[in-house]
This record gives structure tokens, sequence and C-alpha cells, in this order.
């Protein structure tokens, strides 16, 4: 039971760091809004052209050698594609990103809301708490991910009021486990 305990302690104190890194994030936004995903978008294209060149140049290594590396010059021509895309639209990694956290705060959300059904299956006070967090971290991801016009402060702003939430509800997970 100690191991466990264990765990779910140290599962706790993981979310909490990755909630500040996201929090961190949310600030970014908020202060560096449109260079912010300029920047991101940039980066993402940076990555795609990379990972399409080293994917090319293993193919024309490759070419006779290993039947397995034919699918090496598809896929490397598909990512510097992509690479390409992402430097010269940058609205729209800006959207696709925006979807992803949405998506992130949703999963995020309905885990925690199983996760306050486990409390309440134990006994713990907290679970009333732990619901109404995690359902305004529902609310947030669906309005993230239904306004087309959300701005990227107030993702941000959204993103660090996530990271608020997940830090409190894990702070008390770690407190309950006590």
């Amino acid at each position: 039971m100690d191991s466990i305990k264990a765990l779910l302690k140290q599962s706790g104190m993981t979310n909490i760091i990755v909630s500040i890194i996201f929090g961190i994030f949310g600030v970014i936004l908020c202060i560096f809004h449109e260079t912010a995903m300029k920047l991101i978008s940039i980066l993402i294209g940076v990555l795609f052209l990379g990972a399409g060149l080293a994917r090319i140049i293993t193919y024309i290594q490759g070419r006779g050698r290993d039947e397995h590396l034919n699918g090496d010059l598809l896929l490397g021509v598909i990512l510097f594609i992509f690479g390409i895309v992402a430097i010269v639209y940058t609205n729209t990694i800006g959207m696709i990103l925006r979807t992803i956290v949405a998506i992130w705060i949703i999963y995020a959300g309905i885990s925690k809301t199983y996760l306050s059904m486990k409390l309440k299956n134990l006994g713990a006070s907290a679970w009333i708490v732990s619901l109404v967090l995690s359902i305004i971290m529902i609310i947030f991801g669906l309005f993230i991910l239904f306004n087309n016009g959300a701005i990227i402060t107030l993702i941000g702003a959204i993103m660090i009021a996530y990271a608020i939430i997940d830090i409190i509800e894990n702070v008390i997970f770690i407190r309950r486990l006590n």
C-alpha cells in the first residue's frame, strides 16, 4: 500500500510540475501572444523540415540496400512540405495549436472528474471541490475549442487558470493521501 501511495504522490508532483510549465506557457502567450504563435509555428516548421530532410538523406544513403527505407523518401517529402506550410501559414498552425490545447484541457478535466469520483468512493470530502474544478476545466477547454475568435491572450489566461486549478487539485490529492 505504501508503494502505491508513493507512486500516487510522485504522479501528483509530476502533474504539478507539468501544470507549472503549462502556466508559464500561458503567461508567455498573454504577454507575447502574436510573437509567440509565429515563433511556435516557425519552430514546428523547422522541426518538420529537419525531420523531412533527415528522412530524405536516410533514403538516399540506403537506396538499393534496404527495402524498408523506400518509405523514407515519401515520408521525408511529406514532412518537408509540412515544414514549409507551417512556416508560411502561421495562422493555421495557431488554430491547430488552439485545438490541441483545448482537447488537452478537456481530457485533463474528464480525467480529474474520474479521479474525483474515486475520491468520493474513498470517502474523501475533497471530492466535491475536485469535481467542481474538473467541470471548470472542461468548460474552459470547450470554450477554447468552439470559439474560433478566441484570441491568443485569452487562451494564455485560460491556460494559466487551468494550471492553477490543476495545481490546487493535485495539492489537495497529495494531502489527502497522507
